[in-house]
């Protein structure tokens, strides 16, 4: 990306850990034998509309696994995810960082990825730059930001953006913590349903294994959102 130099194009070059690739399978092909098993306690609609969003869920992680790239330029940076490509240029960017994505036992997705930051301190995903394509992602994208500065990206660090990156990294927090509830409120609905076959009641699958979840999932969002944001901002200040 130096006057001399084209663009770098990052895009899968590496097979995905096997257990990341057979993972989604088993997981998508027990959820739609499941779905097919329970057609005859729910609803005629439940059916082919769970099976239409399963295959929906299965193209997406296609099209993200082949089509989504990254491709860095002297104009600037292009993120193409699975269906559209977004463009920046070098003076609307604020940072590009390579970021831990959490504990991940299974090895199911890169433990490091590279992230990048507008001005507005919004954070994007940066498609194939991370540990499984590259053999040091963090030494790559210390390249990039060298040459970003370079091409115009702003240098150093701004307060009010990173109280935003704070911000709306506790919010992920909270919507994770959610989403860990809802799945556990999710195995105890499937608890609850097998009981109540078992007395002979007949089970609403479509309340319990959905509405249900779904409702804990939307109430525990927002509220952990705020909790961990406010918690982000004031973490800071209390090491200080």
């Amino acid at each position: 990306m130096d006057e001399g130099e084209s663009t770098r194009v990052y895009r899968r070059q590496r097979r995905r850990p096997r257990q990341a690739a057979l993972l989604p399978l088993v997981l998508l092909g027990n959820a739609a034998l499941q779905t097919i098993r329970a057609g005859h306690a729910v609803p005629t609609w439940w059916v082919p509309t769970a099976l239409a969003a399963l295959v929906a869920v299965g193209v997406w992680g296609i099209l993200s696994e082949w089509r989504a790239h990254t491709v860095v330029a002297a104009r600037g940076i292009t993120r193409q995810g699975p269906l559209r490509a977004r463009t920046w240029a070098w003076s609307a960017v604020y940072d590009i960082r390579v970021e831990s994505t959490g504990n991940q036992p299974l090895n199911t997705h890169p433990r490091w990825a590279a992230y990048l930051y507008d001005s507005e301190g919004r954070r994007f995903l940066l498609p194939q730059l991370n540990e499984w394509q590259l053999d040091d992602p963090h030494a790559e994208v210390a390249g990039l930001r060298a040459a970003a500065w370079r091409h115009g990206m702003p240098y150093g660090q701004r307060a009010e953006i990173e109280e935003r990156i704070l911000r709306q990294a506790g919010r992920r927090r909270g919507w994770q913590g959610a989403s860990v509830a809802a799945v556990v409120v999710f195995a105890v609905m499937i608890v609850v349903a097998l009981a109540e076959d078992i007395a002979g009641t007949p089970a609403n699958l479509v309340l319990l294994l959905v509405v249900v979840p779904l409702a804990a999932l939307g109430l525990l969002g927002p509220l952990l959102g705020r909790y961990c944001a406010a918690r982000a901002l004031r973490l800071p200040r209390d090491g200080a």
